[in-house]
C-alpha cells in the first residue's frame, strides 16, 4: 500500500481554490511587508502622510520607527514645505506655503492660533528644527505655569517635556542624519560674582539637557559655569538656532555682536561673532540693528542685518558648515522689487527720507544657487526673491489684522518665522 504526503499549497494556490480567480500582481505585493517597505521607500514624504489612509495595516508600516528613522534619514535635509509666521501678539500665526511654485498662489493668509487638538489653548512656537517645533503653553487652571512640548505638526505627536523654570533660553537639537533621538538643551543663570578687579557684577550659567531617549532634564558637569559673550540687557528676546551639530543663541540688541554657541558632541561653549558690517566704522547710522534675521538652511548659517531702510540694498552672509567665519554671499536690490509693488515705499514722518518697508521671513537654500531664494514680508503680502535672476513674485496675501500695518506710516513685521518641514520623526 503506497502512502502520499500532503503538503500545504501555495498562498496563491490557495486563493484560486477559494474564490476561482488568481490573486493580482498587486494584492501579492500588498501582502508582503517587505517588498511594500521598498517600494513605500521611494515616494516623497507627503505621499507617504497620504498612503497611511489606506488601510490600518499600511498605517503601522509607515509608522513603524523603524521604517520611518530610516526615510527620514535617507532623505535629509528634507525640503521646507512652508513658513509659519508668529505676529506681534504671540498667539497668532500666518502660514506661507512654498509649494504648488510654478503655479501663481493667490491664497489668502488668515491669522490664526495653534492649538493642539487635545489642549484648550493656543501654543506659541519656540523654534524649528529639521521638522519638530519645540513649543510652549499655559496649562489651565494654573495660567502661570508653562508646559514645553516638542511637536511634530505633520504627524501631530507631541511630547510634554519634565517642568522647568527658571531658564533663560530653550534650544531643541535634532539631526535625523545623525540619530532618531533628539535633545533639548536649557541655558539657566547659575549665580552672581563680583569681580575684585573691576568691582562689577558678573552673572555665570550653566547648561541643562533633556534626551528623548535618556529622560530628565540633568546638568552636563563636564561645562562649567561661564559668563556670557557680553552683557545682555534682555535676556527674553532670545532667537535660538540649531546648526552644525551646535545650538546657537543669538541676542538681537545694540551692545551685542557675539553669539553663544554650544556644540552637542564635544560640550564645549564658544562664542560665535557676527559679520563685522560697514556702518561700525561710521558713528551715525539711521537705523541700526532695526532687522536682524539668522536661519539654517541645507548645512549652510545665514545673516541678514539691516542698519539703513532707505538703503535698495540688502546684503546676506553666510557661513559655511566647514567654516568659522562669515562671508558675503548675495545682495538683494529692492528697488525693482519696490517698484513692482509700490506700497514698499514709505515716507518716514519725521526725517522725510524715503524708506522700505519690509522684513525678512525665510530663507530657502536650493539644490544650486540659482534655485536658493529669500522671502519677504511686504504691506500685506509675501514675495519670493530668486538671487541669481533677480526675479521676485508673490506667494501670498495677507489679511490685515490687529498686529498688521493700518495703511499709515508703520510697518509691522512678523516677530518670528519658522519652517514647516513635513517628517515623519518620532517624539
Amino acid at each position: 500500500m503506497s502512502s502520499c504526503s500532503r503538503t500545504k499549497a501555495p498562498r496563491s494556490v490557495r486563493i484560486r481554490r477559494n474564490h476561482g480567480i488568481s490573486s493580482s500582481p498587486a494584492k501579492i505585493v500588498a501582502d508582503l511587508d517587505d517588498v511594500l517597505l521598498h517600494i513605500l521607500s521611494f515616494l516623497p514624504i507627503k505621499t507617504l502622510i497620504k498612503c497611511k489612509r489606506v488601510s490600518k495595516r499600511w498605517r503601522s508600516l509607515i509608522t513603524n520607527p523603524n521604517f520611518s528613522n530610516t526615510i527620514i534619514s535617507s532623505k535629509h535635509p528634507l525640503p521646507i514645505s512652508g513658513i509659519y509666521l508668529q505676529g506681534t501678539r504671540n498667539i497668532e500665526y500666518r502660514f506661507v506655503s512654498l509649494e504648488n511654485d510654478d503655479e501663481v498662489n493667490e491664497q489668502l493668509s488668515l491669522p490664526s492660533p495653534l492649538r493642539f487638538l487635545d489642549h484648550p489653548t493656543p501654543i506659541i512656537v519656540v523654534q524649528s528644527t529639521n521638522g519638530l517645533l519645540l513649543c510652549k503653553c499655559t496649562c489651565p487652571p494654573n495660567h502661570f505655569t508653562r508646559n514645553y512640548y516638542v511637536y511634530n505638526p505633520t504627524t501631530k505627536q507631541k511630547t510634554l517635556l519634565p517642568q522647568i523654570s527658571g531658564h533663560v533660553a530653550l534650544s531643541l537639537a535634532f539631526d535625523p542624519s545623525k540619530s532618531p533621538h533628539y535633545k533639548v538643551f536649557c541655558l539657566r543663570k547659575s549665580f552672581s560674582s563680583v569681580s575684585s578687579v573691576y568691582s562689577v557684577s558678573s552673572d555665570l550659567y550653566h547648561i541643562e539637557v533633556y534626551s528623548s531617549n535618556e529622560g530628565p532634564w540633568r546638568r552636563l558637569v563636564s561645562v562649567p559655569s561661564f559668563p556670557l559673550p557680553q552683557p545682555i540687557t534682555d535676556l527674553s528676546n532670545t532667537n535660538t538656532v540649531f546648526w552644525n551639530g551646535a545650538v546657537h543663541w543669538f541676542w538681537f540688541c545694540p551692545n551685542s555682536r557675539d553669539c553663544l554657541s554650544f556644540d552637542i558632541n564635544t560640550e564645549e561653549i564658544k562664542t560665535l561673532p557676527l559679520p563685522f558690517l560697514d556702518y561700525q566704522d561710521y558713528e551715525e547710522t539711521p537705523d541700526v540693528g532695526t532687522l536682524r534675521f539668522t536661519e539654517e538652511s541645507k548645512g549652510n548659517l545665514y545673516f541678514i542685518e539691516v542698519n539703513d531702510l532707505g538703503s535698495s540694498d540688502l546684503p546676506v552672509y553666510e557661513m559655511e558648515r566647514n567654516s568659522s567665519s562669515w562671508s558675503l554671499k548675495y545682495h538683494v536690490d529692492l528697488e525693482p522689487l519696490a517698484a513692482a509693488f509700490p506700497e514698499m515705499i514709505r515716507t518716514e514722518y519725521y526725517t522725510d527720507r524715503k524708506i522700505y518697508s519690509f522684513s525678512v521671513i525665510g530663507f530657502i537654500k536650493g539644490e544650486t544657487d540659482a534655485e536658493s531664494y529669500i522671502v519677504l514680508h511686504i504691506p500685506n503680502k509675501a514675495v519670493k526673491y530668486n538671487f541669481i535672476d533677480k526675479t521676485f513674485k508673490k506667494l501670498c496675501s495677507f489679511k490685515p489684522s490687529q498686529d498688521d500695518d493700518d495703511g499709515g506710516h508703520y510697518f509691522c513685521g512678523f516677530r518670528r518665522s519658522f519652517h514647516f518641514i513635513e517628517s515623519l520623526a518620532n517624539v
